[in-house]
């Protein structure tokens, strides 16, 4: 070690302990005050979503989809390759592909390790909204409602896979959407853009009522948001550990 004049060190040992200790604080902040600003997000946004979803089942669900019922027919082929089970089928085959890949490789670029994290917050989100939310509010799809014209708009406790509310395309599609946005922030106007897409051709389509897309893009916003913020604060953690 350098020596000044009178044989004292230039510089102090660094203490390892207290600089690990103190990276570890620094990171226990950093998480806990990311997590307080994602949960003050949420309880902000539910208020307003939550009345958008009141407003359009009371006003604007039924004559949407009354009024693009003629062009839905039109659109209705599409609906085979588009199913929520060929998603989770896209999901699963990228994820195996990447898994392979960082097999053979040893490694994944961050990108690819940011996509396989949003393909597992796309599968998580469609098991909570087919398997628990869709169950619970039970609602029939535009095209279903019409045929059979039952007397009310939700069954509820009584739905299945095929229920309409919230929109599995929309969960899935958003959750992949808002981990790569939260990892990566330049690619929203992409993003934005083709959930806008996949709203608009789902209401059209007469697959799901308008409400059943503003759910979807909560519920799948929400997971995917999470999900994207445990993956930067991994990302963070393991810098701070270099």
């Amino acid at each position: 070690m350098e020596q000044g004049p009178a044989g004292r060190p230039l510089f102090k040992p660094v203490d390892q302990a207290a600089f690990s200790a103190t990276k570890h604080l620094l990171q226990e902040q950093i998480n806990w005050v990311s997590i307080k600003k994602l949960i003050a997000w949420w309880c902000i946004s539910l208020l307003p979503v939550l009345v958008a979803i009141a407003a359009s089942v009371q006003w604007l669900d039924l004559p949407i989809a009354q009024y693009f019922l003629g062009l839905s027919a039109h659109i209705a082929a599409m609906s085979g390759p588009l199913g929520s089970s060929e998603l989770v089928t896209v999901d699963a085959l990228l994820m195996a592909a990447l898994a392979i890949i960082r097999i053979v490789r040893g490694s994944l670029p961050d990108y690819s390790k940011a996509v396989f994290v949003a393909c597992g917050a796309s599968l998580l989100a469609f098991i909570l909204n087919d398997y628990t939310l869709k169950i619970i509010f039970g609602r029939y799809n535009p095209h279903v409602f019409f045929t059979i014209q039952p007397d009310r708009l939700f069954n509820f406790m009584h739905g299945n896979q095929t229920s309409a509310f919230p929109s599995g395309h929309m969960v899935m599609a958003t959750a992949f959407a808002a981990v790569l946005v939260r990892a990566y922030f330049r690619t929203w106007p992409l993003f934005a853009g083709l959930l806008g897409l996949a709203a608009i051709l789902l209401v059209l389509g007469d697959w799901h009522f308008l409400s059943d897309v503003i759910a979807g893009i909560f519920v799948g916003g929400t997971v995917g948001l999470m999900a994207g913020e445990l993956w930067c604060e991994h990302v963070q953690h393991y810098t701070l550990r270099l």
